[in-house]
């Protein structure tokens, strides 16, 4: 009850946050709106937005583990934080700043959301597509693209993580033996699954070959 409870304090305090910001940007205070995310950072998680810029989303999530486990709502509350802070930067030309953060709030809702986040807290799935929508004509990390991989497969888009992982194992010859262990358990499922995951087995198969042949090669 006291988990449930929190949760929605925190879910109304973000959603009044973000329409705040939102009217903001909308009258071109785009400094009072970065003023205004930093603020609920430091009162939220006592964190400082120069100081998440700085550091790399591994040493983010850190920030939030407890014991054994994650605190993965509070992680994926500071995910959409940075979100709206990448629009801002977006807005005001500030592109390169801006897709950077926005990848680093990919990786923690990914992560936040693969390790037992609420999901309706910020509509999680919607979230991350969105982003990847944004950021579609940009070369993900491969730690991220691991974790775009594993969200499409638990969603059973099996075709969407198929095409993360060929393009992870072109890219980074280190990877290939993570793509022939993801193809070889597509095999393992049924005809129907494949086709429920948007592929065929022939696809899989011929998939399979291409990236062996390119192991051997390596």
């Amino acid at each position: 009850m006291l988990r449930k409870d929190y949760l929605l304090s925190m879910m109304e305090e973000m959603t009044s946050a973000v329409a705040s910001v939102l009217g903001l940007r909308r009258e071109n205070k785009h400094v009072e709106a970065l003023k205004q995310l930093d603020d609920l950072l430091n009162k939220q998680f006592r964190l400082r937005s120069d100081l998440l810029r700085r550091l790399p989303p591994e040493q983010i999530i850190e920030l939030f583990r407890l014991g054994p486990g994650i605190e993965a709502d509070k992680l994926q509350q500071v995910a959409r934080i940075l979100e709206e802070e990448a629009a801002i930067y977006l807005e005001t030309d500030r592109t390169d700043e801006g897709i950077r953060i926005l990848i680093k709030s990919l990786h923690l809702y990914l992560y936040s959301d693969l390790n037992g986040a609420t999901r309706d807290i910020q509509v999680l799935p919607e979230r991350i597509a969105c982003i990847v929508n944004l950021i579609r004509e940009y070369e993900l990390p491969a730690d991220t693209s691991r974790l775009l991989a594993a969200h499409y497969e638990r969603e059973d888009r099996l075709d969407e993580a198929a095409d993360v992982w060929f393009g992870l194992a072109w890219e980074q010859p280190e990877l290939l033996p993570g793509a022939e262990a993801f193809y070889t358990q597509l095999l393992d499922k049924t005809d129907a699954e494949l086709q429920q995951g948007g592929l065929s087995r022939r696809e899989v198969t011929e998939g399979l070959v291409e990236i062996t042949q390119l192991h051997e090669r390596k």
